[in-house]
């Protein structure tokens, strides 16, 4: 009966491996908005979209190198990290989703 109290579900590395899921689902969400920045860009040629394609660039490589610590540095995935890294994950997925949702209208 100890054990079952004893375990924290923060630390569950279960959460760790559903951070790099959603991490992935973020870089195939920033592919589909540089896609369209860079078609917008390339028709309308504001300073704008380029700032956005730059900021999409950024986040992409933020998640792409987060990703990579997360599948190959065993102290990155320290006792209790997967609950905090999932849950930036899924607030920057929702934000990803809310601005592809904006830029398609």
């Amino acid at each position: 009966m100890r054990e079952v109290h004893d375990r924290n579900f923060m630390a569950d590395p279960g959460l760790t491996f559903l951070a790099v899921v959603v991490g992935i689902l973020n870089v195939f969400v920033l592919l589909i908005l540089l896609g369209v920045y860079v078609s917008s860009y390339r028709k309308i040629r504001s300073s704008f979209t380029l700032g956005l394609i730059g900021f999409s660039l950024l986040l992409l490589l933020q998640n792409i190198i987060f990703i990579i610590f997360m599948l190959t540095r065993e102290g990155f995935r320290g006792h209790g990290l997967g609950f905090p890294v999932l849950s930036v994950n899924l607030c920057q997925l929702g934000a990803l989703l809310v601005l592809l949702r904006i830029t398609w209208e």
